[in-house]
């Protein structure tokens, strides 16, 4: 039995610990803290530095299915993947401009669906496209355009696909769409859900994605009047409404990403998969050694069996 809840809490705990990644690519911040990848506590907001990205640009974050981070750098128009130890993320297929786009403003967004798809935002183009995680290629989905609103960033769960809309400072200097938004990623158009409420402070971009429970995070890169960088915000989003609840501000300004869990909300296909532990977290760590620690206790008194 004892072993048994310790599994329990190990799985738990890893899986349902509130850490996310992102990248604050924008901001002004000493050298040694910019274009880093960083762990936070979505509960909290507290940091830890992973390392530097090597890219100067990096707003789109997503795990795939197998664990392995993507993501999107805009200043060399690359689709990249994230070493989480280290920070440090290499062009796909080892060819930085992998997109095949010209170069333009984009602000990237980005999430893996159930089916495997990697599919990418632009608030700019106010487009959806499909990428290749082979070539980086991009190929737009539909029209350009036809989302109809700056959504700055997406996240999948299940079949459903969410986006969240630049804020209260546009691109361009426009009044930008602080709302939820649903998206059809067969037609790339988009519906409005609500708008995020006066819980959300003004900010430019932002980063969206699910935890492996299937509550919607956000995080804010804020702006007062665009000349104050202020600590990012972290909210909750209500999928019903669009109304988020503030939760804390990360101790880091300029988050434009979030990434935390792999695609969730996916109908089962052939036999499980084995159990994977996530130990990265100091959640994941603890509880390992928990489990570990039952085992051993189990293994040194059989007259108690």
């Amino acid at each position: 039995m004892m072993i048994f809840l310790a599994i329990l809490l190990a799985s738990g705990v890893a899986v349902a610990g509130p850490y996310a990644y992102s990248v604050n690519s924008r901001g002004f911040v000493p050298d040694d803290q910019m274009h880093r990848l960083w762990r936070i506590d979505l509960a909290t907001g507290s940091t830890e530095q992973l390392g530097q990205t090597g890219f100067i640009d990096v707003e789109g974050l997503a795990f795939n299915a197998a664990g392995e981070l993507f993501g999107a750098d805009d200043e060399s128009m690359s689709l990249i993947q994230v070493n989480i130890n280290s920070g440090f993320a290499t062009a796909v297929a080892n060819q930085r401009t992998n997109m095949g786009l010209p170069f333009a403003p984009m602000d990237f967004g980005m999430s893996f669906t159930c089916d495997g798809s990697l599919l990418v935002s632009s608030d700019y183009q106010r487009s959806l496209f499909s990428a290749d995680t082979e070539t980086g290629v991009l190929s737009r989905i539909g029209e350009s355009g036809s989302l109809g609103a700056p959504i700055t960033d997406i996240a999948a769960w299940g079949a459903a696909l969410y986006g969240i809309g630049e804020g209260h400072i546009g691109a361009g200097g426009g009044a930008g769409a602080p709302n939820l938004y649903r998206i059809d990623p067969a037609t790339a158009s988009s519906t409005l859900i609500g708008p995020l409420g006066s819980a959300v402070a003004p900010y430019a971009n932002a980063g969206l994605a699910f935890d492996a429970d299937g509550t919607l995070w956000a995080v804010t890169d804020r702006r007062d009047g665009g000349a104050v960088d202020l600590p990012s915000q972290i909210v909750r989003i209500d999928l019903e409404t669009g109304l988020a609840t503030h939760v804390a501000n990360a101790d880091v300004v300029g988050f434009e990403s979030l990434a935390i869990a792999p695609p969730g909300g996916c109908e089962p296909q052939g036999e499980p998969e084995a159990l994977i532990v996530p130990t990265q977290s100091p959640g994941g760590l603890v509880a390992m050694i928990l489990a570990l620690l039952a085992l051993a206790w189990w293994t040194l008194h059989p007259a108690r069996r």
